[in-house]
């Protein structure tokens, strides 16, 4: 009986068909919406990519997130979520054929999560990185492992993964993570100052940033402004649009439309030569190479 097993392999039970079918492909979605089952063979790189509002677990494996100064080494059995979009990095190690990486997440539904907020008695927010990691257990695993348990009956998925969806949303706002996750909808002006000029940034990552003007804009002096930005994001707000600036320029570069110099323009660095130092630092590999690549 899959009652009997731990969270994790009964979580692993229930995406066994996906992972023999597609040994080799990394992401898979699933008939649930937004669910994907992640799996790996082999070690990967430090790869930079954006951690959007999300639920992740991972049951096999080891999964290391590094958002500025914060570290997640993500082991079997452990969660984590997002309540924005945020540059990181992630690495996947010591995975083998015998013993893949297995993850699983869950793309937030801001709506469905406000609603659920809304209907929960009102609780006192608290400053707290965007980014949150616990174990897999108790409540939240529980709820988790209905939502997945429906990948093997897609005919119930429309009647109950709303619901499934809604009871792990505020098993989650009622443990640890629940002040990260409550972020995704938070009212605090404070915090909503904070993430406009987060998503200023991304948007406007070529362009010049002048930190008195984006703190005025938030309603705080410079110094505050940083030290605030920080503890959410774990990037100053310079590093972090240059993680942004730097994640355009890798795809501009496989896209293998223009030459080094010029998309070192485009992303809005004033210096190849710069642009090539800071791209290797953060990539391990010249912006020539994955260019040619």
């Amino acid at each position: 009986m899959l009652d009997t097993l731990n969270p994790t392999d009964r979580l692993l039970a229930d995406i066994a068909p996906f992972l023999v079918s597609n040994p080799e492909k990394m992401g898979q979605s699933t008939p649930v919406p937004r669910l994907t089952v992640w799996t790996s063979a082999y070690d990967t790189r430090p790869t930079a990519a954006v951690f959007e509002p999300m639920f992740y677990a991972v049951l096999s494996g080891t999964k290391v997130l590094i958002m500025g100064a914060n570290r997640f080494d993500l082991l079997a059995g452990a969660c984590a979520t997002s309540s924005f979009g945020l540059p990181y990095t992630h690495q996947l190690t010591k995975p083998s054929p015998d013993l893949p990486y297995v993850g699983i997440s869950l793309h937030l539904d801001a709506d469905l999560l406000t609603r659920v907020m809304l209907d929960m008695p009102t609780s006192h927010h608290r400053w707290t990185c965007a980014v949150a990691a616990a174990e897999l257990n108790g409540p939240v695993e529980e709820a988790f492992a209905r939502l997945v348990g429906l990948v093997n009956t897609p005919a119930d998925v429309g009647m109950l993964a709303p619901h499934y969806e809604a009871e792990l949303y505020y098993r989650l706002l009622q443990s640890p993570m629940g002040d990260t996750l409550r972020q995704v909808s938070q009212r605090n002006e404070r915090f909503q100052q904070l993430k406009t000029a987060a998503d200023w940034l991304a948007t406007n990552y070529s362009k010049p940033v002048v930190i008195p003007e984006l703190a005025a804009a938030a309603g705080m002096s410079s110094t505050s402004f940083h030290r605030h930005f920080k503890a959410v994001t774990g990037h100053s707000p310079l590093l972090f649009q240059r993680k942004v600036r730097l994640m355009e320029a890798k795809k501009l570069l496989g896209a293998g439309s223009a030459s080094v110099s010029q998309v070192a323009y485009e992303v809005g660095y004033l210096s190849p030569a710069q642009f090539s130092r800071e791209y290797k630092s953060m990539f391990g590999s010249s912006p020539k190479a994955d260019l040619q690549r």
